[in-house]
């Protein structure tokens, strides 16, 4: 490979490294440093000193469940691969490398040894959160490296096929992979696991990991596994890795035979793929919607009033949100999942216990509206890039924040309405629930307008985009960590200082426990209130020229 873009892959390096160091400099990003820190060096140590618990997956080996997962993986990626099948590469290296004076092979070098600069910090963490499976650190290494190394190569050898063979082609010859895994599936599911009335997962999973004709198929793959449990350097170590590193180069082979004329494609998509990272970057989940399906909108959202400037506001945000809808069912779907079904299903199966059966399912519903508030990035956070124009509108500011926050707050509520509706029709008879319901329907807004406003009061103090420009580093794990550690005590404070409201009325006043609920609903209302300026405060200390993130 050319000497330039050796020293290309080290300018990267030192670039990323000095990023890492300047962001240290200001306090806000040294005090996220010190709170990754500080979650990131006990639980590793408690990984590389905590006495071991066995050596497998539910009572199976690494070396029988690990080949089958990682084609499991390459399955997966063949069927539902996305549709931009091309290396990629970011703009300054096709405006840059593409014209220079290296070849094909020398930018597919370039990019394998990147893939290997990156696959070494993976490779070292997939070490220790796998610590239980492996005996020595220098074999687990080695393994993880090479199975690292197979995933990029794997991936890579599918986008230069399917340049090569068309896109119409692979479509079909994907399909294709898809029906006979499917049929050779099934074909060895029925010869292995006899009639299908006696199956149970546990065993029948043994039985297909210890097939004859299994072993065979699966032996290349297990190389990677020998390594990473291998006890002795030699043979177990050298002989695993000199198979599994076989297993790498052939790969390797496959690409450099496949590289005739990617450079075209790798460039066009390229160009679509940042543009898509770009629209992510800057609006989340509905960003860019409309463009990237014609530039067309069907339809347009009345216009709610005006509000004082409110409205138009909110306008907007609803406009974005609907152009990605189709996220939007895909949340409706998670939420019915892990919440409605199983409450459906356990008050049916349990009616003597539906107090504690909904305790439990609305602590669950409560931390899972903690942890989706991520996914509704229509505010702030989603304005990373328009955040100077909204500082030019003639509005004060907390009017500004009313209207970012008020859009998530209509989408979030809503479908806990629908979710609460789903519940209350089909547990009519139960007594408790109906009123359980209502109250759950009348403290939605209010808790949700908190969560919310809290995202974008610490989303303003301590901006970052949407998607990271940089790998993760402790910065990234020392946000999320004082983030969700912000927002469980406030919404603790205020939840407890809510029931102690009931509690004392329930008490003093004698009502009962439904009317004691209800009157525990202004004080979640006030903290909501009180975020309000809050978010206005940070919203005008905002400094755009220095705040911005890159």
């Amino acid at each position: 490979m050319n000497a330039a873009l050796w020293l290309l892959i080290g300018l990267h390096l030192r670039a990323w490294l000095r990023y890492l160091l300047r962001s240290l400099r200001t306090w806000k990003g040294a005090l996220l440093a010190l709170v990754g820190f500080a979650v990131f060096v006990p639980w590793l140590v408690m990984l590389v000193f905590a006495p071991r618990q066995g050596s497998g997956w539910g009572g199976l080996d690494l070396r029988e469940a690990g080949p089958a997962l990682l084609l499991f993986y390459c399955l997966m990626n063949v069927v539902f691969a996305s549709g931009e099948r091309a290396i990629y590469f970011p703009p300054a290296e096709v405006n840059f490398l593409f014209p220079g004076p290296f070849d094909r092979r020398e930018l597919l070098l370039y990019k394998i040894a990147s893939t290997l600069l990156v696959s070494l910090p993976t490779a070292l963490f997939m070490c220790f959160a796998m610590r239980s499976s492996w005996t020595w650190f220098g074999a687990a290494f080695s393994g993880m490296l090479l199975i690292v190394l197979f995933m990029h190569l794997f991936g890579m050898t599918l986008n230069l096929l399917a340049a090569s063979a068309g896109a119409r082609l692979y479509t079909r010859g994907r399909r294709t992979v898809a029906a006979l895994a499917i049929v050779l599936g099934l074909a060895v599911l029925l010869s292995v696991g006899g009639s299908p009335s006696e199956w149970q997962a546990k065993e029948l999973l043994g039985r297909l990991l210890a097939a004859p004709a299994w072993k065979i198929v699966s032996r290349p793959l297990r190389s990677f596994f020998d390594a990473v449990a291998a006890e002795r350097l030699w043979p177990d170590l050298a002989q695993a890795v000199a198979l599994g590193s076989m297993v790498n180069l052939a790969l390797l082979g496959v690409i450099f035979v496949l590289d005739a004329r990617y450079l075209e494609a790798s460039a066009s998509a390229s160009a679509r793929i940042y543009s898509r990272i770009q629209r992510l970057r800057r609006g989340g989940m509905g960003a860019g919607e409309g463009l990237r399906r014609g530039g067309k909108v069907r339809s347009s959202l009345p216009m709610p009033p005006w509000l004082g400037g409110v409205g138009p506001i909110v306008w907007r945000q609803l406009t974005t949100a609907a152009r990605g809808a189709d996220r939007l069912l895909l949340l409706i779907v998670i939420v019915g999942v892990a919440v409605i079904a199983p409450m459906i299903a356990s008050l049916r199966d349990n009616p003597d216990n539906s107090e504690n059966i909904l305790f439990v399912f609305a602590f669950v519903a409560l931390w899972l509206t903690v942890f989706m508030t991520s996914l509704l990035p229509f505010d702030f956070r989603g304005d990373i890039d328009r955040l100077a124009f909204l500082k030019t509108l003639p509005l004060p500011p907390w009017r500004l924040a009313i209207g970012q926050i008020l859009t998530p707050v209509l989408l979030m509520s809503l479908l806990q309405l629908v979710g609460l509706s789903v519940v209350a029709w089909n547990a009519a008879a139960n007594e408790l629930l109906a009123p359980v319901c209502l109250i759950s329907a009348a403290y939605a807004p209010p808790i949700n307008f908190l969560l919310f406003a809290l995202d974008n009061l610490l989303f303003l103090l301590f901006p970052t985009r949407l998607m990271a420009a940089s790998p993760g580093d402790f910065q990234s794990l020392g946000r999320n960590v004082l983030f969700m550690a912000a927002k469980m005590i406030v919404l603790g404070v205020v939840l407890g200082l809510a029931l102690l409201t009931a509690t004392l009325a329930s008490l003093v006043v004698g009502a009962s426990w439904r009317l004691a609920a209800l009157t525990a609903w202004p004080v979640v209302g006030m903290a909501a209130a009180a975020t309000v300026p809050l978010v206005a405060w940070a919203f005008t200390l905002f400094d755009v020229g220095r705040d911005t993130p890159a």
